[in-house]
């Protein structure tokens, strides 16, 4: 037989389908390499657990999701608050999407696109971009554009309403000088200037920084007449459906999850109740050990906690009490801190939606509010003597020989709306703390130093940290592998876990990762009762103060010399002592300590005003400060006595293994080798090293550590 003569074989028949499918195949592809589309940064939803005991599933309100119950549950699968305000579904619920019905004209048939929303929404051209490209673009409009944009598509609706995109320009425009939040019962009606309202309102789970931008924009506008006009407020969000997009979903998730009851029943951290707690206990058996220790009911006699008093914080005292003062707030996703008065502040926590919500952290309220401090400084010292603000002369508190003004950032007020908190972090400077819940629950997890948290990926330098930007997303990520954490067979270690209440206590020690998770109040014994005021419910209040003592002493001064670059607390107050000079001036100051000189810091420098001659200094008083001096700088100089930092002689061979010793670098090299141009995480996983077992007999032994899971970092919050 001939080729032209041997019959042709027949090909298969392609379904109907099959073109629209490649082009969906091939479109989720290149989508997918664009870093958009069915990728591996949308969590996985976790089972549901299956205690439908779970009181915080639905404290939040606004009812479940699609095939969602009214408690934001859903069986056998992973519950979520509310649904999401626009109706976006991950991207690979497009291959689920269903032609138009056969009543439909023809035309519109064969236009039809899973994508269709998309794909016209966007036009020829910005279609090719994948999502956070597009939210990049709409980043460059102001808030008249943006609002023009969203008139535009039902895509761009969407997109031009993501929440992020508002707080950034409410941010930008008044972010330093502050800015009024309307009232979450804000009248969908009208609101008047005064930011009183007309009427009741159900905005809830759909965000407020667009109504934050609209109310403060036309108020600066309309400031001049002499009765301005009232102000449409509460946007009500029009769900869209045919949106699949997992850059949307995602943020949405992250904040939505139910927080379920396995992710806060373990609890690992040693507790003990106060009356058992003594100075001498405390010290030896925790501090010098470096363990950390929850004290239960160690503030319960506070005015800020007490029974009956006329000080006890909830919403009415504290909204009184810093009346007419703002507060800083910060978030890890934000460009910019803000100024909040406390009254903005509340109003933004009950309606806030965003993935990583501005978190109130102020280290100047006991200047702003000396009240404030009153209301739980003396407390302090009566139930906790161990902590004495100031007690330098007993080896606490050391840092307080600078001065106030000298010395790093050290006390902190934190107020931040349920499910806010902070990411994994060390604390600052080498430092101990200890933190004290004053409303509202926090969840701890904790990891010994040397182990760095599943999803934490610090430089070898320490300068860096790559990790999840939110709490939602580490839990929604990485905690099965936590979980797989606690069965560690070296129980020194697994994670360490608890929960505190308001009326406790924690030491933090330093060295440790530790992450904290607002949980809210939902106990009618905690908070809302007795007179207290419902809104206080879900809102987060606590102290905390950091802190060197003769336990970490050493650790700090090796800490000032070697790494100076990660300094922090006082590079932005000219009345601080400088980060280059800190060691030095620390040494000195400690040194000058005695009854009859003062010590005080002007322009960044520690000097002495002698009150009586030489001859009548306390000798006894300036043996003890040498004496504790010289044995902490000895202890320094053979190395560090926390496992959180580790000096080697060779360049750093694995991302979590420790840092270099870089304190004869000089600052130029520093700043270079902070700013590479590979990523965080490249460069991490470029000096990975191929085994685990090795590095942890070497970190043990005292030699340069290659452990993953080992970390030299230091990281403060702010």
């Amino acid at each position: 037989e001939t080729e032209q003569s041997r019959p042709a074989k027949k090909r298969p028949r392609k379904s109907p389908h099959y073109h629209r499918l490649r082009e969906l195949e091939r479109n989720a592809a290149r989508r997918t390499l664009n870093g958009n589309g069915m990728n591996g940064s949308l969590p996985p939803l976790p089972v549901a657990d299956d205690d439908d005991d779970d009181d915080e599933c639905d404290d939040a309100g606004g009812g479940g999701g699609d095939g969602m119950d009214e408690d934001g549950s859903e069986k056998g699968g992973f519950g979520t608050l509310f649904g999401h305000p626009y109706g976006a579904l991950p991207y690979g619920n497009i291959h689920l999407a269903a032609p138009p019905p056969a009543s439909s004209s023809p035309p519109i048939k064969q236009q039809w696109h899973p994508d269709t929303v998309r794909h016209t929404g966007l036009g020829p051209l910005l279609r090719q971009l994948n999502d956070e490209q597009v939210l990049s673009i709409l980043s460059f409009c102001d808030g008249p554009s943006l609002c023009g944009a969203v008139t535009s598509s039902r895509f761009l609706y969407v997109a031009g309403h993501h929440e992020e995109l508002w707080r950034d320009l409410a941010l930008r425009r008044w972010g330093e000088e502050g800015f009024t939040v309307p009232s979450p019962d804000a009248a969908s009606a009208s609101c008047n200037t005064d930011g009183t309202t007309d009427g009741a309102s159900k905005r809830k789970n759909t965000g407020c920084w667009k109504d934050i931008y609209a109310y403060n924009h036309h108020h600066n506008k309309t400031s001049h007449q002499s009765k301005p006009p009232t102000i449409t407020l509460a946007h009500d969000p029009m769900p869209m459906s045919g949106i699949y997009s997992d850059t949307f979903f995602r943020s949405w998730l992250c904040r939505s999850f139910a927080l379920q009851p396995s992710w806060l029943s373990t609890h690992t951290v040693p507790t003990l109740p106060h009356h058992e707690v003594t100075t001498s206990i405390f010290v030896k058996e925790y501090e010098e050990k470096n363990i950390p220790l929850l004290i239960k009911g160690a503030s319960k006699t506070w005015p800020a906690l007490a029974k009956g008093s006329d000080h006890k914080w909830n919403s009415e005292y504290l909204l009184k009490t810093t009346a007419n003062k703002t507060f800083r707030a910060t978030s890890g996703a934000a460009p910019l801190p803000a100024s909040f008065s406390l009254s903005n502040y509340l109003k933004y926590c009950t309606s806030s939606t965003e993935e990583a919500p501005l978190y109130l952290f102020d280290r100047t309220f006991a200047t702003k509010v000396p009240q404030l401090l009153e209301d739980f400084d003396g407390g302090l010292k009566d139930s906790c003597a161990w902590w004495k603000r100031g007690d330098e002369e007993s080896g606490h508190d050391l840092f307080s020989v600078l001065g106030e003004g000298g010395r790093p950032d050290y006390q902190w007020l934190i107020v931040g709306p349920k499910r806010s908190g902070s990411c994994f972090h060390i604390d600052p400077n080498c430092t101990h703390a200890w933190n004290a819940p004053i409303i509202g629950r926090k969840r701890w997890i904790f990891y010994p130093p040397g182990v760095t948290p599943p999803g934490v990926f610090p430089s070898p330098s320490g300068d860096d940290v790559c990790m999840p930007i939110s709490i939602g997303e580490w839990f929604l990520t990485f905690w099965d592998a936590h979980v797989e954490r606690r069965k560690d067979p070296d129980v020194a270690r697994r994670p360490l876990e608890c929960t505190a209440y308001p009326g406790d206590v924690l030491f933090v020690p330093h060295g440790w990762w530790h992450m904290v998770l607002n949980i809210g109040d939902d106990d009618d014994d905690a908070v809302g009762s007795g007179g207290e005021s419902k809104d206080d419910r879900g809102v987060s209040v606590a102290l905390t103060r950091n802190y060197v003592s003769a336990s970490n002493l050493s650790d700090v001064l090796r800490f000032l010399d070697t790494r100076v670059s990660q300094i922090s607390g006082c590079r932005d107050r000219k009345e601080a002592v400088p980060p280059e000079e800190l060691g030095r001036e620390f040494r000195r100051a400690l040194l000058s300590v005695e009854k009859e000189t003062n010590t005080k810091v002007v322009g960044g420098r520690v000097e002495e005003e002698k009150k009586c001659d030489e001859s009548q200094n306390n000798d006894s008083d300036r043996g003890k400060w040498v004496d504790l001096l010289e044995r902490a700088e000895k202890r320094s100089k053979e190395g560090w006595g926390c496992g959180a930092w580790v000096d080697l002689s060779t360049p750093c061979t694995n991302n979590n293994s420790g840092l270099s010793n870089d304190s004869n670098a000089s600052n130029e090299e520093k700043q270079r080798s902070a700013t590479t141009g590979s990523s965080i995480l490249a460069r991490a996983k470029q000096q990975s090293c191929p085994t685990e077992d090795a590095a942890l007999g070497a970190n043990r032994s005292g030699t340069a550590a290659t452990s993953s899971s080992s970390g030299g970092f230091s990281f403060s919050f702010l």
